[in-house]
């Protein structure tokens, strides 16, 4: 009992009675209030009874510390007998609506999908992709499945920036010496 949900649109779940060695599994999301519109994965073995599901959460537990980010949506994919068979990265594809981009002045391609992984938030390497008018579409790899947050990724690029700019200075300070 119990697990009746409330506000079904606010999850999407799929059930496998098995998923073969090296085949794709999709999760098709068609409920854009979540943001996520699918997951895929293949497994390295043929497992039995998996299923993974994509929920929209209003906040995260008291357990998980909030991202330093402007925040799209919250999600968490949760599965079973999925992780532990898991070939590689799975894709998660979602959108974002282009208004919310425009009201808090984020381009397109500063968008990220982060995963909550040994308490910490982690970008994960995003794709951008096609604009239909109304949600600018994205592509996701992760390792695993956990809390995730779509938001603005200048959270994760503003260190790469100070690290990137200390070797720029070296080399036109050696310029000079060279042509001496």
């Amino acid at each position: 009992g119990g697990s009746s949900s409330s506000v079904p649109s606010q999850l999407e779940k799929k059930v496998w009675t098995s998923i073969n060695a090296g085949e794709t599994a999709t999760v098709e999301v068609d409920n854009g209030v979540i943001g996520v519109t699918e997951v895929s994965f293949s497994v390295a073995e043929t497992t039995y009874g998996a299923w993974v599901q994509v929920k929209k959460l209003d906040s995260l537990p008291s357990s998980v510390e909030a991202p330093e980010t402007v925040v799209y949506r919250t999600l968490e994919i949760t599965q079973q007998n999925v992780q532990k068979a898991l070939q590689g990265q799975a894709t998660v594809k979602f959108k974002v609506e282009k208004s919310w981009l425009s009201d808090n002045s984020i381009t397109a391609s500063n968008v990220a999908l982060f995963r909550y992984v040994d308490g910490n938030w982690k970008a994960l390497p995003t794709t951008q992709g096609e604009d239909d008018g109304t949600y600018v579409h994205y592509s996701a790899a992760t390792p695993g499945f956990s809390y995730f947050v779509i938001g603005e990724a200048a959270m994760a690029a503003a260190p790469e920036a100070s690290e990137e700019a200390a070797p720029v200075s070296e080399e036109v300070e050696e310029a000079p010496v060279e042509e001496a």
